[in-house]
């Protein structure tokens, strides 16, 4: 694990902190739904986060001071986001807020936060157009959906060699319909065809299935993480054997939950691949087991882990927890080396250039397949 932990940078934190007075806990706000039905990939993301804590406190603290994780529960609520987010915002003494891997959980919880000054790091959430709606103090720990489009659309018409392409998109869901966008722009790029594409609600009982006509041979659902197991079997009892492919929001351990008789030929595009051999990611993978008891559940267990790294990593650069200096420190990340990849902030853009990691699920087995980079 220390090979993920900047030893460095904590010891400089160390050094700085004798200069620092007053409490001796540093207090990050966290926002997850670890209830309701966005927990399945959000209460990884909690676990990742109190893994980076240990491990960020077992050598020091930052700036020679512990790191507090207050926690808030969103229950898959935006209504209760936005009271969790606003109550957690008013603590005392709070350097930032971190967590939710949702766009539309994100915008339920960033104004109340982002109006009193305060840093908003979204660990999951891939909407690219998040930060300019919420100005300079709001970061994005994860790539843009226009990134892993990009990957998704290019795998599928170039490795998987298809040409007519069927688009599925949950219109109740902000992420689901941005990912669509830049899929079918993408994949209509390469030189792949959008056959037809159909519309639903998170929690419809039925999936939209293609006209026999259409003959499509790939299927790009994007759906959330709840829903993508019982879609992916409808298809498949349909008929329907082409390959699935779709973005993050198919990275959920319920895809298990599908018979094996269904469960082949679905990728997707994510943010780790626990197979990858980086040695990040084999002594991440370690490390929460340890801590845990399971390997991580899914790539937002390694985004909550990076972001909290990537947050301690700014307050020690800045030498300070005050809003201005960590946020300058935080816009100026270069070589950030996270478990999800290398995190770089362009000048004036606050999402990460990163790599995309495209992910096969066969028989209960994800496996790494290729790795897109940013370029």
């Amino acid at each position: 694990m220390k090979k993920i932990v900047i030893m460095c940078l904590i010891a400089l934190g160390m050094c700085a902190g004798s200069a620092l007075a007053g409490d001796d806990t540093i207090k990050v706000g966290v926002l997850y739904n670890l209830t309701g039905n966005m927990a399945v990939i959000d209460q990884p993301g909690l676990h990742g986060m109190e893994l980076a804590r240990a491990v960020i406190n077992s050598e020091g603290g930052v700036l020679g001071k512990k790191l507090n994780l207050i926690v808030g529960d969103c229950q898959s609520n935006l209504e209760k986001t936005a009271m969790v987010a606003g109550n957690i915002a008013n603590e005392k003494g709070l350097v930032a807020v971190i967590g939710l891997n949702d766009a539309d959980y994100v915008m339920a919880a960033a104004p109340p936060v982002t109006t009193k000054g305060l840093l908003f790091v979204t660990a999951g959430a891939t909407m690219q157009n998040l930060p300019y709606m919420y100005g300079k103090n709001f970061f994005m720990a994860a790539f843009g959906d226009n990134m892993q489009a990009r990957a998704a659309a290019k795998f599928a018409k170039r490795r998987l060699n298809t040409t007519r392409c069927f688009v599925g998109t949950d219109v109740s869901s902000e992420f689901c319909k941005t990912l669509s966008k830049y899929f079918k722009r993408r994949y209509r790029k390469y030189g792949g065809t959008v056959v037809d594409e159909v519309w639903y609600n998170a929690g419809d009982k039925s999936y939209p299935l293609p006209k026999e006509a259409d003959k499509p041979d790939v299927f790009f659902m994007s759906s959330l993480p709840f829903d993508a197991p019982k879609y992916v079997i409808e298809a498949r009892k349909a008929g329907f054997d082409q390959p699935i492919v779709s973005g993050d929001g198919f990275d959920t351990p319920g895809l298990a939950d599908i018979p094996d008789e269904y469960a082949h030929s679905i990728y997707f595009a994510t943010h780790v691949a626990y197979d990858n051999p980086a040695p990040e990611v084999s002594s991440f993978v370690k490390s929460y087991k340890n801590m845990f008891g399971v390997e991580p559940e899914s790539g937002f267990a390694a985004l909550g882990y990076d972001t909290v790294m990537l947050l301690a990593q700014a307050m020690i650069r800045a030498g300070t927890t005050e809003s201005e200096p960590v946020r300058a420190a935080m816009a100026s990340t270069v070589g950030f080396k996270g478990v999800t990849g290398e995190i770089n902030y362009p000048e004036g853009i606050r999402v990460p250039n990163k790599t995309v990691d495209i992910v096969k699920f066969t028989n209960g087995t994800f496996t790494f397949v290729e790795q897109v980079s940013p370029n």
